[in-house]
């Protein structure tokens, strides 16, 4: 088992092959090699939150199919006015708040032509050149961020949902995680703007020339209708459904949720009731087309990769704890039982931080579940609490290219140096690092006991 986790790790953080393929590894694997059999291994490839992320991926692509994410965005943007910290701050806020729902890299990619066209308004000369690093740096690392608020937001934070049952003898749900994730994502969006503004701080100006652009492009969508009214409304229903699936108690004062009509209903059975429905319901084009909500046509273009790795991620997690590998890793880590908690906790997040630095964050999240949780019952600490901040930490990486895809689509726009970027992401590092841990250890104990 020691020698397929590190081959896997290996594989994985080099990516000598593809994610997916390296994902399918177990399966060949542990039965050959006596670890599990067939069955036990491909087990977890069917983990229910694989379906909870594939539904989210469907939600997504109907919202760029039908620009609703586009919609959303301009409104923030709009609405925030035209100076330039503001302009900044709200394309920040726009790119946070899509990617806690769809994915960073799309999040990214949807907000990229925005930033440059409204830093193309900044002017010329040195102080336009430092906001519009500013800017684009914005975008990639406010993708990254936004991502860290929900279970959907990014595949880390499922990782860690997938491992915490067979690792922490419990199920984390999507309010739970919200609970913890988005005020890490309130906290640490308008630090990173401040460290923004600080870093590439200039005086140049901007008219009414910014807004003017944001509304051409959004006059360009033309009015809320037909299908785009539907999409919005499937993913404000389901989003809600997520929030109301489990029963409320206020010290006492008990509100009743979605469980109390259907027991059985997960937060995967929510989203993939809304994705059905975006099959199921048909809506009217700006052509006048009427059609699906969703077709298979799209649905194809989904990131069918990460489902593979999530799969090997939980069938590597379920035998290492089966085999009692993590047991006996984590006994050799039992010397950090005396340092505080929230040492130990900082010290797991910097440790997964430098490897998303330089692999996959979905990749390092897996790798980290079953270490983070054999740390944990090593030195006596909540398993759940060190997965979580090992699944959190994997979500940062903001001083490389090509630590993060929004890192690297962004670079490409020419406006950002790698010394630049990594000036600034150093820092906000050690700043995601410091919220992260501080959120963690402060709101662990409310949110889960």
């Amino acid at each position: 088992m020691l020698g397929v986790a590190a081959w896997m790790a290996l594989w994985w953080l080099t990516e000598a092959i593809p994610l997916g393929a390296t994902s399918l590894l177990p399966l060949v694997l542990f039965p050959l090699l006596g670890v599990a059999t067939p069955k036990e291994a491909a087990a977890p490839y069917a983990n229910e939150l694989v379906f909870l992320f594939l539904a989210g991926f469907f939600l997504a692509a109907a919202l760029e199919f039908w620009n609703a994410h586009a919609r959303i965005a301009y409104g923030i943007v709009g609405a925030i006015g035209t100076g330039t910290r503001r302009v900044v701050l709200g394309v920040m806020m726009a790119t946070g708040f899509i990617s806690m729902w769809i994915s960073n890299t799309a999040t990214t990619a949807m907000m990229y032509p925005i930033a440059l066209a409204i830093g193309a308004l900044f002017g010329e000369g040195r102080d336009a050149s430092r906001l519009r690093t500013a800017l684009m740096l914005g975008v990639a690392y406010a993708a990254s961020i936004g991502g860290m608020g929900t279970l959907i937001g990014t595949p880390p934070n499922l990782i860690f949902a997938g491992a915490a049952p067979q690792l922490a003898g419990r199920s984390v749900s999507f309010l739970e995680f919200m609970a913890i994730g988005t005020p890490i994502v309130l906290v640490l969006l308008p630090a990173c703007w401040g460290l923004l503004m600080l870093i590439f701080r200039g005086g140049a100006t901007l008219g009414s020339g910014a807004l003017a652009v944001i509304r051409s492009r959004r006059d360009a969508l033309g009015p809320l209708r037909g299908g785009e009214r539907l999409v919005l409304a499937v993913f404000v229903l389901t989003a809600l459904a997520w929030v109301l699936r489990e029963r409320k108690d206020f010290s006492g004062f008990i509100v009743p949720g979605l469980v109390d009509i259907a027991p059985g209903l997960t937060d995967s059975t929510v989203g993939l009731m809304g994705a059905l429905l975006l099959f199921i319901l048909s809506g009217t084009t700006a052509d006048g087309v009427r059609r699906p909500l969703l077709t298979w046509r799209e649905a194809r273009g989904i990131p069918w990769e990460v489902l593979l790795v999530y799969g090997g991620g939980f069938s590597l997690a379920t035998a290492m704890e089966a085999t009692g590998l993590a047991q006996w890793m984590g006994g050799l880590m039992t010397g950090l039982a005396g340092f505080p908690t929230f040492v130990i906790y900082g010290g797991l997040a910097l440790i997964v931080l430098l490897l998303s630095e330089l692999a996959s964050n979905t990749a390092v999240a897996a790798m980290a579940m079953p270490l983070a949780a054999s740390l944990a019952v090593a030195i006596g600490e909540p398993p759940l609490a060190l997965m979580l901040v090992a699944g959190l930490a994997a979500s940062t990486g903001f001083a490389l290219p090509a630590a993060t895809a929004p890192n690297l689509i962004v670079f490409g726009s020419g406006q950002i140096t790698v010394g630049q970027m990594a000036r600034a992401g150093i820092v906000l590092d050690l700043i995601a690092v410091a919220v992260l841990v501080t959120v963690v250890t402060l709101l662990y104990p409310v949110v889960f006991g």
